[in-house]
C-alpha cells in the first residue's frame, strides 16, 4: 500500500511543527516515544488515554495520526489497511469533539489525502487541508509556515487526483514559493513541469442543463469514443435526475471504456485515477441494481465485476451473491452457464486469497511450502543424455482441470493399430482392470496387459513427459519402422473425455513429430532418439 507507507514520511516533517493549543501530558508523553522511536508505545499511551477521557480531541487526533504512521510502517497490506480504519475513527472523533482543532483538521487531511481512493477519504481530506489554510493555528514562526507549506503539498496531491489540474498548479506554485527546503522546492517544480504537459487553459463547452440535451451528447460522444465527455455529461444527467436507469447505464458502458484505456498523461498526474474508476464503477452498478432490483441482466453484469475487479475494491463476496442469485433464477442455459463460470473465478480468486496469506505471512510454515508446491505447475524437460538409446519421448499437456484429476493413459500401438506397450496408466483406470471402463480406448487396445508395472498416482493439469525404450511388454525389442503414441484422458464429474495420437517415424537419424492442437490435449510431442 504505498500511498500508506508515503504517510510515515509526511507524518515525521508533520511532528516537527505541531504543538497542541494546551499541553496535555499523555500527548508529549507519547510524542516523545514517538520521536524516540517507540512508536507502537506512543500508540499504546494514547490508547488507554482514549479509553479514560474519550472527550479529549488533542488525544484522538495524536492517535489518529500514530496509527496512520503504523500503517506506513507495516509490510501487511491488510495490517496496514486496519491501521487506516482505526486512525480515522481517532480522527473522526477528535473533528467531532472539536471542529475547530488545526491538529485534527491537519492530520485528517494527510491521511484522506495518502491513502488508496477506496477509503473514500479524498474529498473531505482536501477540505481538511482548505480550512488549515485558514485557520493554521496559533502556532510561532517558523512551524506555521512549515504547516502551511505541507498543506499546500498535499493540496497539489489532492487537487490532482480530483483532476482539478488548475487548482493543483496553484497549489504546487505556492510551495515553490513558500518552502524552505531545496528538496521540496525542487518536488513542486517537477509537478508543475508533469502539469505543464496537460494544458488547462483549454477546457470543454459548458455542459447543457437540459436532460434530453445531455442524453444526446452522451451518446454522441459514446459513437465517436469520445468516453470522457460522454462519462461528464451522464455524471450530470444522473446528478439532474437520480433515478433514470438509462443514464446510468449509458454512465456505466462510458466508464467501461475509460478503464480499458491506456497509460497516458492523466494518470501520469493522478495515478490513483483506475483506482477512482473502479469505485465509480460500482457505486453505478449498485445505483441500477437498486433500480431495478429484479433484472437479473444487471445482477449478472454486477456479479461479473465483483469477480473480476482488483481485490481492493472489496467486492468479490458482493458479486458471487450475485451470480449465485442469476444461478437460482429463471434464466436460459446460456445465462446460467455464464454465470456459473463467473462463479468458479470467483471461487478460485478465494482460494487463491487464503494461499497467498499463508505463503506471504506464515512463509517459514510447512503449509507455506505446500502451497508453493501446489501453486508450481508441473514442467517436464527431455534430457536425452539420462536414457538409453534407442528411446523415444513423449511430451503432453493436459488443459482441462476438474475436481478430481483425471484418470490418464499413455500408450504404444504398431502402424496397423496393435498394441505395444502401456508407458503410464493412472492408479484407478489400471487397478480396477476389466471393471473399469473410464478409459475405453486404452482398456480395448491394452486388454489391461502390463498395467500394474505401470500404474502411478493421478496426473493433473500442465505438462507431463514419458519415454518409452522400445521394447514390448515382454521386454524384447521391437522393429517397427513407425508407431502411434496414443494418449486417453477422462475427467469426472465433468464427464469430459479426449483422446489424442501422433503418428512417429521411427528413422535411422532420429525423429520427431507433433499432433494437431485439441482441446483437452492441445499439445503432444514425440520424439526419437536412435542408438
Amino acid at each position: 500500500m504505498k500511498p500508506v507507507r508515503e504517510l510515515a514520511l509526511v507524518a515525521v516533517l508533520v511532528l516537527a511543527c505541531a504543538r497542541t493549543a494546551a499541553p496535555d501530558k499523555n500527548v508529549e508523553e507519547a510524542k516523545k516515544l514517538q520521536k524516540a522511536g517507540e512508536l507502537a508505545k506512543a500508540v499504546e499511551v494514547l490508547e488507554k488515554a482514549a479509553k479514560e477521557h474519550p472527550n479529549r480531541a488533542k488525544v484522538h487526533a495524536y492517535l489518529g495520526l500514530y496509527l496512520g504512521m503504523k500503517a506506513g510502517s507495516t509490510r501487511d497490506f491488510m495490517e496496514a489497511g486496519e491501521f487506516v480504519r482505526s486512525a480515522f475513527v481517532h480522527l473522526d472523533q477528535a473533528v467531532t469533539l472539536d471542529s475547530l482543532d488545526s491538529d485534527a483538521r491537519f492530520f485528517r487531511g494527510i491521511l484522506s489525502v495518502q491513502v488508496p481512493d477506496f477509503f473514500g477519504k479524498l474529498e473531505a481530506g482536501v477540505r481538511d487541508l482548505e480550512f488549515v489554510l485558514k485557520h493554521p493555528g496559533k502556532d510561532t514562526q517558523p512551524d506555521v509556515k512549515e504547516r502551511v507549506v505541507t498543506a499546500w503539498s498535499l493540496l497539489g496531491t489532492g487537487y490532482q487526483k480530483q483532476n482539478q489540474l488548475g487548482k493543483a498548479r496553484q497549489a504546487w506554485q505556492k510551495v515553490a514559493e513558500l518552502a524552505r527546503d531545496t528538496a521540496v522546492v525542487a518536488q513542486a517544480k517537477a509537478r508543475l513541469s508533469a502539469l505543464g504537459a496537460q494544458d488547462t487553459t483549454k477546457s470543454r463547452p459548458e455542459l447543457p442543463d437540459n436532460p434530453a440535451a445531455l442524453r444526446e451528447l452522451g451518446r454522441r460522444s459514446l459513437d465517436s469514443a469520445d468516453y470522457t465527455q460522454a462519462a461528464d455529461a451522464m455524471r450530470k444527467l444522473t446528478q439532474l435526475d437520480s433515478t433514470d436507469l438509462e443514464a446510468f447505464r449509458l454512465l456505466a458502458q462510458a466508464i467501461e471504456h475509460l478503464v480499458r484505456d491506456g497509460y497516458d498523461e492523466r494518470i501520469a498526474l493522478n495515478t490513483d485515477r483506475r483506482t477512482q474508476l473502479a469505485f465509480e464503477y460500482w457505486r453505478v452498478l449498485d445505483r441500477m441494481v437498486n433500480l431495478a432490483p429484479q433484472d437479473i441482466e444487471l445482477r449478472l453484469r454486477r456479479g461479473a465485476a465483483g469477480v473480476n475487479t482488483p481485490f481492493f475494491v472489496g467486492r468479490l463476496d458482493d458479486g458471487i451473491k450475485d451470480l449465485e442469485a442469476v444461478v437460482a433464477a429463471n434464466v436460459d442455459d446460456s445465462t446460467r452457464a455464464e454465470a456459473l463460470y463467473l462463479l468458479g473465478v470467483g471461487y478460485r480468486r478465494k482460494g487463491t486469497s487464503y494461499w497467498t496469506k499463508v505463503a506471504s505471512k506464515y512463509a517459514k510454515s510447512e503449509a507455506a511450502r505446500q502451497v508453493l508446491e501446489a501453486m508450481r505447475p508441473p514442467l517436464a524437460q527431455f534430457d536425452p543424455a539420462r536414457y538409453e538409446k534407442p528411446v523415444v519421448a513423449v511430451s503432453f499437456v493436459l488443459a482441462f482441470q476438474d475436481e478430481l484429476e483425471p484418470q490418464t493413459a499413455v500408450w504404444v500401438e504398431d502402424s496397423r493399430g496393435k498394441f505395444v506397450k502401456t508407458l503410464y496408466v493412472s492408479g484407478f483406470s489400471g487397478h480396477a482392470k476389466a471393471v473399469q471402463v473410464d478409459l475405453p480406448h486404452w482398456a480395448l487396445s491394452s486388454e489391461y496387459r502390463g498395467c500394474d508395472a505401470v500404474t502411478g498416482a493421478s496426473i493433473d493439469l500442465g505438462q507431463h513427459l514419458y519415454t518409452w525404450d522400445m521394447k514390448d511388454l515382454e521386454g524384447r525389442p521391437v522393429g517397427l519402422d513407425s508407431c502411434v503414441i496414443r494418449v486417453e484422458a477422462a475427467w469426472w464429474p465433468s464427464m469430459k473425455a479426449e483422446i489424442a495420437s501422433v503418428r512417429l517415424a521411427l528413422r535411422k537419424d532420429g525423429s520427431v513429430a507433433r499432433a494437431a492442437p485439441a482441446g483437452l490435449i492441445p499439445f503432444i510431442e514425440a520424439q526419437y532418439l536412435p542408438r
